[in-house]
């Protein structure tokens, strides 16, 4: 009897056992208390510029994600997870530069302009200084971003915070300028859960950017003939002239989310509506060395001159003030035939003053494992800005007054959770 009792606790504790290693990794992969996405998007757009992106970012979930409640991409929406979130991202934008070629013969050599060519004859050489004329132009940006949000237990409140900054270092299209940038955002947010699947969120925003450039023009081009390092010409005085573009942002947000079933899918759509208002400064002051000097028996300069050199000694500094109104519409809608795979579809339009844009994005993502998924990303983008997004920091803004920019991008994302 007693043989028997220990033959039986061993069997018992044998079966206890088992049992633990196949229901331990399942209760592991159900719950998720980190997730990591890096992401890579390739775009082509008009007027000879690309565009490359790429981010990373680290969520971790105050409470683990049980990913039960219906299709795992989107476990954290159903759990009303808390959560701390930081990424990185970095943007790398190139295109042709503004004088992309020097074309000459025997009567004369030519600046090959976007839209037209401007010729001075009698010169047969090259002048030394276009060789500093960068093959291409473009904007690196990088920068941070943190976002947060606790939902009180039990309520189905819900509130946030947001905080970035990015810093561009820019290519210039002419060889004696140089150029840096900087943006910071902020912003806090609010909503609730309505039942097991919908939500309401507010949110308000603010952005400040501002844009610096120095150059030396009369270093390199000579005032009178527009060429550069013309013999018999006297040399000009060193000169350094800059601008600056400041903005700041103000924004409002209303966004409704809704989870629901479908036969045997579940769907996701999603709304929201967006009206900012974008102040911008566009300034000129005078030169070092030059004093600042206002016509008074001229006519008043037009809108659109910011700073003028008037002789060789005077400058009339100048500064634009703008305001611009935004107002942005964004629709989007997934179906989910299982746990593992979504296709989703989103429609954006921007309407400002300047015109407006459009943004369509087709993606699907396969969790080929429980905790680890790949998106694929296609996204196409159309803008009718009057001035061809030329102000935007945007990377899909095209070149060209009264353009029309169109890009295509591809955007891979891989997501792990653990």
């Amino acid at each position: 009897m007693v043989m028997r009792r220990n033959f039986e606790f061993p069997a018992m504790q044998a079966m206890v056992l088992c049992t633990c290693i196949v229901t331990v990794p399942v209760a592991v992969a159900q719950e998720f208390s980190w997730q990591v996405a890096g992401r890579y998007e390739d775009a082509n757009i008009d007027y000879a510029a690309e565009s490359r992106q790429s981010s990373l970012r680290g969520t971790y979930y105050l409470s683990p994600v049980d990913d039960q409640a219906g299709p795992w991409e989107l476990a954290p929406f159903l759990s009303r997870s808390s959560y701390l979130t930081v990424g990185t991202a970095r943007v790398e934008h190139r295109q042709e530069p503004l004088f992309p070629a020097l074309i000459g013969d025997a009567s004369g050599r030519f600046i090959d302009l976007p839209n037209e060519t401007v010729g001075v004859p009698g010169f047969d050489v090259v002048p030394p200084s276009f060789a500093s004329f960068p093959s291409e132009s473009g904007i690196d940006t990088s920068g941070y971003a943190f976002d947060g949000r606790y939902v009180l237990p039990g309520t189905g409140w819900y509130a946030g915070a947001h905080a970035g900054r990015s810093d561009g270092d820019v290519l210039p299209q002419l060889p004696f300028a140089q150029t840096s940038m900087d943006d910071e955002s902020s912003g806090l947010f609010a909503g609730r859960y309505f039942g097991a699947r919908t939500s309401l969120e507010l949110g308000l925003g603010s952005k400040s950017m501002s844009q610096d450039v120095r150059f030396r023009p009369f270093e390199v081009f000579d005032p009178t003939f527009g060429l550069v390092d013309l013999p018999g010409l006297p040399e000009l005085p060193s000169i350094e002239i800059r601008t600056g573009i400041e903005t700041e942002t103000d924004s409002a947000r209303l966004s409704f989310r809704h989870v629901g079933d479908f036969s045997d899918w579940t769907f996701s759509v999603s709304a929201s509506i967006d009206s900012s208002r974008t102040d911008t400064r566009l300034f000129v002051p005078a030169p070092p060395g030059f004093p600042a000097t206002v016509d008074a028996i001229g006519p008043p300069l037009p809108d659109f001159v910011v700073g003028t050199p008037i002789g060789a000694s005077t400058f009339i500094p100048g500064t634009i003030f703008q305001s611009e109104r935004e107002r942005q519409v964004s629709v989007s809608a997934a179906l989910f035939p299982n746990q593992a795979v979504g296709v989703r579809l989103s429609y954006t339009n921007k309407d400002q003053e300047l015109g407006s844009s459009d943004l369509v994005r087709l993606s699907a993502s396969w969790f080929f494992v429980r905790n680890a998924a790949v998106e694929v990303e296609l996204i196409r983008t159309r803008s009718g800005r009057g001035f061809g997004g030329v102000l935007e920091s945007g990377t899909r803004s095209g070149r060209g007054f009264g353009g029309v920019p169109e890009s295509d991008a591809v955007a891979v994302r891989l997501l792990g959770r653990f």
